[in-house]
């Protein structure tokens, strides 16, 4: 399965929704390590055991969600993902004056606050979400505790706050998700051709690719994969997708 993700994040504003930005790594303030792909949505590191903190690239809102998904493990260290919050903006840091670690470093430095992650969500394909609500306490959730835990707490809230991840030890590289993901979901032949009655049929926009693409939810499997893309910029329905897997790239 492989994923695609729906950059418009909805959040109240007056006079109903409003759209905020799309949510991804900063692109250019990050550990000496890091590798990003070219979405800036994977930090993966890429020697060592440290150097490898990343930042938003734009503020969280309180009790906006940030959520990851752990895409390699190296075991051959020890500890794993670091998870928190600064008041630092990360395009006015020097990228060449970011210390090795974030705990206890940068924690050390002031206006950051981080803390270590449980051993149990630093195994690969964890998906895990942190964030920062109204009081200034830090709460974590993973698909192994369906319950939220706590994990800092006394975070001034009176200000912009970025989140910041250190890909650290173990964790060798994380993906950040949107909070609303769109997600891609790989069908084989036998269900592609279940979607068509059997026969695979041509896209009705462009009339020269395969029909790859469900839409959900009303269940439409006209079209194929750039315009149902397309359709994610004007719509709520979510495409799924038969097509081969597709692995991020790391530049």
């Amino acid at each position: 399965m492989i994923s695609i993700f729906d950059s418009r994040e909805r959040t109240p504003g007056q006079g109903g929704t409003r759209i905020a930005a799309a949510l991804f790594f900063h692109p250019f303030t990050h550990g000496s390590q890091v590798l990003l792909d070219e979405f800036h949505h994977v930090a993966e590191r890429a020697s060592s055991f440290h150097d490898g903190i990343v930042f938003t690239n734009r503020p969280i809102q309180l009790h906006e969600k940030v959520t990851l998904k752990i895409l390699k493990k190296e075991p051959c260290w020890h500890g794993g993902l670091r998870v928190g919050f600064t008041s630092m903006d990360p395009s006015k840091m020097d990228p060449g004056h970011l210390p090795p670690f974030a705990c206890p470093h940068l924690v050390m430095q002031g206006k950051t606050w981080a803390a270590v992650l449980p051993d149990q969500c630093i195994e690969e394909g964890t998906i895990l979400t942190f964030w920062v609500d109204h009081r200034g306490r830090v709460f974590f959730r993973s698909q192994q505790e369906a319950r939220k835990l706590p994990l800092l707490k006394g975070i001034p809230v009176n200000g912009r706050l970025w989140a910041i991840i250190d890909v650290y030890g173990q964790t060798k590289a994380v993906q950040i998700l949107g909070e609303h993901a769109a997600v891609v979901q790989i069908l084989g032949e036998q269900a592609a051709a279940s979607l068509s009655g059997g026969d695979v049929k041509e896209c009705v926009i462009c009339c020269s690719h395969e029909a790859n693409a469900l839409l959900q939810p009303c269940g439409h499997a006209t079209l194929c994969y750039s315009p149902a893309i397309g359709l994610l910029d004007d719509l709520e329905q979510v495409p799924v997708l038969r097509c081969a897997s597709v692995s991020p790239s790391v530049k």
